[in-house]
């Protein structure tokens, strides 16, 4: 995953009842309905549920031979936004479940899709006009099994629940996470009932075309106007204000590299990096502002993102080897990459069941990636008492050298690494005529 590639993040926020000025009880939330006094930002989370429900409530069905299930797209998507908050709270389907589900229903897509194509004869003729009307006659006349209808109840799905309510539970997910992406670009919380709401009313007016939405095609497209405008400004204050944390960042690490390896990375792990305390073994620091704190340790250090898929497959491995070695002193430290926040970090920790034995803190500086990576994670360091160190970029495949070389290291015989200056093309030289 290449970590110097930066994207806008994601996030939202629902909104929860408040307490009364008594304390008796709490002041539930009005619904969500668009009146005089809506905001722009509950017209917006409107806009996109509207045209998220109007399309997929639309082609779903007719690619997959099944109407969604609304509730269960629903619940899906409110478990979703619920999960982005609480690391403790977990979506009702498996990672295993959902690629299974997801699998099933590309056949049935692919199939049905097999069934619409014209014969070869047909396609000879190149009648584009013909082959169009035959395609969208077999397409209608494919069957479509209605789903329940919805209630508005709270689904809960379990392992012997319909194949169609767990693929609508995870086009909910799906919903959820570009809702979420989308609220994080624009730097802003918006209020996923608004956003259910405009669902909702979009799958009304797919069955029944006379159905009047509360905001009309034109105040929709004026919002998204107004939005894409805002999201133009937002990216460009981004870009200007990534170029001067660039610049400021440069000047913070250029006293910090020392001398430097022929690759250009510092020879020594440079304890003065700053840190950010996530969670750290309280014999070895009760906070901590650098990494002052593992000075004169044998280290075994893994760089990683809490959003990377390789970094979440060699997690387990990692914590494996830090408890392999752990009774001999080694120390074992992984550092969060500058683009996560704590509760991904927390979330990650908790999916790989690290313990005690892993220390975590956080690049929230992102001095430590700007010196000791380039750009791709995991990557994985075994550090000398003295802060020289080897890198291994392919944990994997180096699995069996780095744990000879921590075993070795724990015996007194330091790691050694001597990489090779990066090879630069030779000029070309000038052509004769």
């Amino acid at each position: 995953m290449d970590m110097k590639k930066i994207a806008l993040g994601s996030a939202a926020l629902a909104a929860f009842g408040l307490m009364a000025c008594n304390g008796e009880k709490p002041i539930e939330k009005a619904p969500a309905a668009i009146t005089a006094n809506s905001t722009d930002d509950e017209k917006f989370a409107y806009m996109l549920g509207a045209q998220f429900g109007g399309q997929n409530f639309t082609i779903i069905p007719r690619q997959m031979g099944e109407e969604i299930y609304e509730d269960a797209l629903i619940q899906a998507i409110r478990d979703n936004v619920k999960a982005s908050k609480d690391t403790s709270f977990n979506v009702q389907m498996t990672v295993d479940s959902l690629q299974a589900i997801s699998q099933r229903y590309s056949t049935i897509a692919r199939k049905r899709y097999e069934e619409t194509r014209p014969d070869s004869a047909m396609m000879a003729e190149g009648n584009g006009e013909k082959i169009k009307a035959y395609v969208d006659s077999v397409a209608r006349a494919q069957p479509i099994a209605k789903a329940p209808a919805s209630t508005g109840a709270e689904v809960t799905v379990a392992a012997d629940s319909p194949d169609n309510t767990k693929f609508s539970y995870l086009l909910g997910l799906q919903f959820a996470n570009q809702f979420l992406n989308i609220g994080s670009q624009f730097q802003t919380e918006f209020d996923v009932d608004y956003f259910i709401l405009g669902i909702k009313e979009s799958a009304v007016k797919v069955a029944d075309s006379t159905y009047t939405l509360q905001l009309p095609q034109d105040s929709l497209n004026a919002i998204g106007q107004r939005y894409q405008q805002k999201m133009q400004d937002l990216r460009a204050a981004a870009i200007k204000k990534q170029q001067e944390a660039e610049a400021k960042l440069k000047e913070e690490i250029a006293p910090l590299r020392g001398d430097t390896l022929a690759n250009g990375m510092p020879q020594k792990f440079n304890l003065k990096v700053k840190a950010t305390k996530i969670a750290v073994d309280k014999a070895i620091a009760k906070d901590l502002e650098n990494f002052e704190p593992f000075a004169n340790k044998p280290l075994f250090v893994m760089y990683f993102s809490a959003t990377c898929g390789h970094c979440a497959h060699a997690a387990p491995e990692v914590l494996a080897i830090a408890k392999e070695f752990a009774p001999k002193g080694l120390v074992t430290l992984a550092v969060a990459s500058g683009g996560n926040q704590k509760v991904g970090i927390r979330k990650f920790m908790d999916n790989a069941k690290w313990d005690e034995t892993i220390n975590v803190v956080w690049d929230e500086s992102r001095q430590f990636g700007e010196l000791y990576s380039d750009g791709y994670v995991p990557k994985v360091y075994v550090v000398n008492p003295d802060g020289t160190y080897k890198m291994y970029t392919a944990f994997e495949n180096q699995k069996e050298e780095m744990k000879q070389d921590i075993a070795g290291l724990l015996s007194g015989k330091n790691v050694e690494w001597n990489p090779e200056a990066p090879k630069t093309e030779a000029p070309k030289a000038a052509e004769t005529k």
